[in-house]
C-alpha cells in the first residue's frame, strides 16, 4: 500500500526489502522527531498512531527532507482499516483514456497536469464512478476495458485529515465530438498527447498520477514507453 500524503509516498510494508534506503530507525529503540527524517528511510516497529501521526505532520508541513518514507506494519489490511475508521474514507475512481490513435488524454487542472477522476456517488460501483467522472469532467464517451491500480492519497478539509481511495481503469474512447474541460471543476485544458508529451507533462504532475502512469505504461504495448520514475 502507497499513501501519497503532501505528494510524499508513505509505502506501508509487510516485508520490506533488503535495502536501498538512506536510513534505517526502530522506534523500539530509537528516539527521533518527525523533521529528522529524511531522504528513504525505513521505519521499524511504528504503531498505528504512530504513522498517523507521521501522516498528519506530513501533509501540514512542506518537506523537502523526505523523497518517499518506508513503514514496516504487521498487518497491511489491518491498518488500511485502521485508517478507514479514524479517518474521514473518501472513494473515488478515474480512467487512462486512449483514443484511436494510441494517445493518452491528459488534463491541466490548477497549473498541473492531471488525469480525469472523481468522487463516487452513494452505491455506485467504482467503474460506473470512472466512466461517469471521465465524462463529465471531459466531454467525451467512453468504456473501461480493465482495472490497473488503486491509489490512496490525504487532504486536510476543515481542519481534518481526509483519506481518498482512487481506483484507476484503463479506457477506450468511443467519441470526442464533444470533447470540453468542466471548468466549474477547475479544469482548464484536455489535451490527447503521445508518449513523449505525456513523460513532458509528467514533469508538471503529482507522484501519484506517475505513479498511475507507470502501471498504466507496464500494460501497453512495446514501443509506448512513457519516462520518469517515482
Amino acid at each position: 500500500m502507497i499513501i501519497f500524503v503532501n505528494n510524499i509516498p508513505l509505502h506501508i510494508l509487510e516485508k520490506p526489502e533488503p535495502a536501498g534506503y538512506t536510513q534505517v530507525i526502530d522506534l523500539k529503540k530509537d528516539v527521533i522527531k518527525f523533521r529528522e527524517i529524511s531522504g528513504r528511510p525505513l521505519i521499524r516497529n511504528a504503531g498505528h498512531r504512530n504513522i498517523l501521526s507521521f501522516m498528519e505532520y506530513l501533509q501540514g508541513n512542506h518537506s523537502s527532507g523526505q523523497t518517499e518514507v518506508f513503514f514496516t506494519v504487521k498487518d497491511e489490511r489491518k491498518f488500511r482499516k485502521y485508517l478507514k475508521k479514524e479517518l474521514q474514507f473518501v472513494k473515488a475512481a478515474g480512467g487512462v483514456v486512449e483514443n484511436h490513435s494510441g494517445q493518452v488524454l491528459m488534463m491541466k487542472r490548477l497549473g498541473f497536469w492531471d488525469l480525469p477522476k472523481g468522487k463516487a456517488e452513494k452505491g455506485e460501483k467504482s467503474a460506473v464512478t470512472a466512466i461517469r467522472e471521465v465524462e463529465e469532467e471531459c466531454g467525451i464517451s467512453v468504456f473501461a476495458e480493465h482495472r490497473l491500480v488503486t491509489t490512496w492519497h490525504t487532504y486536510f478539509q476543515k481542519g481534518n485529515l481526509v483519506i481518498k481511495r482512487t481506483k484507476w481503469y484503463s479506457m477506450k474512447l468511443i467519441s470526442d465530438a464533444k470533447m470540453a474541460p468542466q471548468t466549474e471543476e477547475g479544469i482548464e485544458e484536455l489535451v490527447w498527447m503521445g508518449p513523449k508529451e505525456v513523460a513532458e507533462a509528467l514533469k508538471m504532475s503529482y507522484r501519484s498520477i506517475i505513479y498511475v502512469m507507470e502501471n498504466y505504461q507496464d500494460k501497453v504495448p512495446a514501443g509506448k514507453v512513457l519516462s520518469g520514475k517515482l
